[in-house]
């Protein structure tokens, strides 16, 4: 009788080896919400105006190192400063593949975030130009008709996805366009990368 027990112990065993007990739990660290179509993996929301999201850029290298995933950026349209600098996102955006890099990244969120009641418009418009043409890219003000309509279309595809996911504050992490990470549960860089990476393979387990 034992000999007859002891394989079905075994396996017993295994079973719950394969049993991820310490996996992100929903409604902890993460929720499902209205699913939104067509986007990318993994979602940054974030606004340029947003020092918490300043911050996060500097984290994000190792967040998609640890987790092993690629995230794209989504800029909120909650109101109209936010929709002012989501067009100079965007409009970098269009322009570099998708994916500003971290310095012109930094720069965009220093122009938005560091005001100086010294600066006149005329110096903050000089300004924001260099910060485009010293690249060799168009500047927010010199966009052609077709630069635009880009431009207000990932705007206007980002409005969706924020009122779907119910997105009240940045910076937050969408999964597969359907969860959406709990930045406030997570203790470490290494908690919300594990979440990323738990999630980015949730359709497949």
């Amino acid at each position: 009788m034992l000999k007859s027990i002891a394989p079905l112990f075994l396996a017993l065993l295994a079973l719950t080896g394969c049993n991820d007990i310490t996996a992100p739990q929903e409604g902890e660290k993460y929720t499902v919400v209205t699913e939104t179509a067509n986007t990318p993996d993994v979602v940054e929301i974030f606004s340029l105006g947003c020092g918490h999201c300043r911050n996060m850029e500097t984290l994000l290298p190792e967040i998609k190192k640890q987790a092993g995933v690629e995230i794209s950026k989504v800029h909120v349209t909650f109101n109209q400063s936010a929709q002012v600098a989501a067009y100079i996102y965007y409009t970098a955006a269009i322009q570099t593949g998708g994916q500003p890099d971290h310095a012109l990244m930094e720069e965009m969120f220093a122009y938005v975030q560091d005001r100086s009641d010294n600066v006149t418009e005329e110096q903050r418009k000089e300004k924001l130009t260099k910060i485009f043409t010293s690249r060799e890219l168009s500047s927010p003000f010199d966009l052609s008709e077709e630069q635009q309509k880009q431009v207000y279309k990932k705007m206007t595809d980002a409005e969706k996805l924020v009122a779907n996911a119910q997105i009240a504050s940045v910076p937050a992490f969408l999964v597969k366009g359907k969860y959406l990470v709990q930045s406030s549960a997570h203790e470490s860089v290494e908690d919300m990368a594990e979440t990323i990476r738990y999630l980015s393979t949730m359709d497949s387990k």
